[in-house]
């Protein structure tokens, strides 16, 4: 570990010379209309080195894990005012005789999922080879070039009104500090679908959509396994959470991937914040009948075709927030299990903000085989 850690911290350093927006800060200038990430020569990210004596094994299971034994193992961003927000940390932690835990946090405002994603493989192949070779990272360079993003209908400044309804403005880019520990405790817990009952599922979705839709023109459905594994966690994380009689709706919200469905399209390596949402809304009631997972499943596949059809509204209504909402976090086109550093594959990976944001987290299974890894973070009852 005495070789290990300065040698891959080196590593860490060679590649932020490629991504150094993350080593810069979101910040917005007296004179600029919208915020914007400034980088200076010179700036750097936080790299904490930490020891635990937390059980390792239990951490990295798949039952119920208390969220705050997470919390440590994660750095937090400093900021040094209200208007300056570093946007990227990292710490490792060592369990001795156990192994060690990477945590990054980094901020949305940098980095989508397949940005901070690009980042993480970059820096990992250069790591697995022993740091010998680093032109992996210059056979694919992230792109930055922000004028090649249109914005006709003006989605920049309606979501800069829409963060003013969060306190975010000009005078305060950071939203009230809230304590690093969930004041409710929650448990983390993982779920496995094997590719066969997705299968399954999928079959039995799309004929009860058939027969519920027979006397009209409507197409038949087919669903992918994103879309009914996200539609059968929401319908079970309603039933256990129970009805709520004064909200009667649900709101489901996933990120679309949009490089390639801008004009004109973006390079893969885009990297920053490329994505469109999809917001499906459905009555409670409509998803708790015995046919709820297809009538989910059938509400957001249409929410994703909108969404890359460009039909969404330029922003969503901040009035729901006093509604259910459950959102998605990650995906398996994203292989984080791929995310090698020389040592194997990661024997777990765990997306800790769904803790504080009530979302779903989805990966590809860590054992290799076909099918989806979900993540929820619930209060114990």
């Amino acid at each position: 570990m005495d070789t290990i850690l300065p040698n891959h911290k080196h590593l860490l350093s060679v590649t932020l010379q490629h991504f150094y927006p993350l080593t810069g800060n979101l910040t917005w200038l007296p004179q600029s209309n919208k915020p914007e990430i400034l980088y200076v020569d010179g700036d750097s990210i936080t790299f904490t080195v930490a020891e635990s004596d937390y059980n390792f094994s239990s951490l990295c299971g798949y039952h119920g894990r208390k969220t705050n034994e997470f919390y440590p193992l994660l750095p937090q961003l400093e900021a040094t005012s209200k208007t300056v927000l570093p946007l990227f940390a990292l710490q490792v932690t060592i369990f001795p005789n156990s192994g060690l835990c990477i945590g990054i946090t980094i901020s949305h405002a940098v980095a989508d999922r397949k940005s901070s994603n690009h980042f993480m493989k970059s820096w990992t192949s250069v790591c697995r080879l022993g740091g010998k070779d680093t032109s992996l990272i210059l056979e694919s360079l992230p792109v930055y070039d922000r004028t090649m993003i249109m914005d006709p209908k003006g989605i920049a400044i309606s979501t800069l009104k829409d963060m003013e309804m969060i306190n975010i403005s000009k005078q305060r880019l950071i939203p009230p500090i809230k304590a690093f520990t969930d004041p409710v405790e929650k448990f983390l817990a993982s779920f496995v679908m094997g590719q066969s009952e997705i299968d399954r599922l999928k079959k039995w979705a799309r004929e009860q959509i058939i027969e519920k839709n027979k006397q009209t023109m409507e197409p038949p459905p087919n669903f992918s396994s994103f879309v009914v594994t996200c539609a059968y966690v929401w319908v079970c994380w309603i039933k256990a959470l129970g009805p709520s009689i004064d909200k009667p709706r649900e709101h489901f919200i996933c990120s679309v991937e949009n490089r390639m469905h801008v004009e004109p399209p973006l390079q893969l390596t885009y990297f920053g914040n490329c994505l469109r949402a999809c917001h499906t809304i459905i009555d409670t009631i409509n998803l708790t009948n015995e046919d709820g997972i297809a009538v989910a499943s059938e509400a957001i596949t249409k929410g994703i075709k909108r969404a890359r059809s460009r039909q969404n509204s330029a922003g969503l209504d901040m009035k729901m927030a006093s509604e259910r909402i459950i959102s998605v976090a990650g995906s398996s086109i994203f292989r984080v299990y791929d995310t090698d550093f020389g040592w194997g594959r990661p024997t777990k990976v765990d997306i800790i903000s769904i803790s504080g944001t009530g979302a779903i987290s989805l990966s590809e299974r860590r054992d290799g085989e076909a099918g989806l890894e979900a993540g929820l973070s619930l209060k114990k009852e």
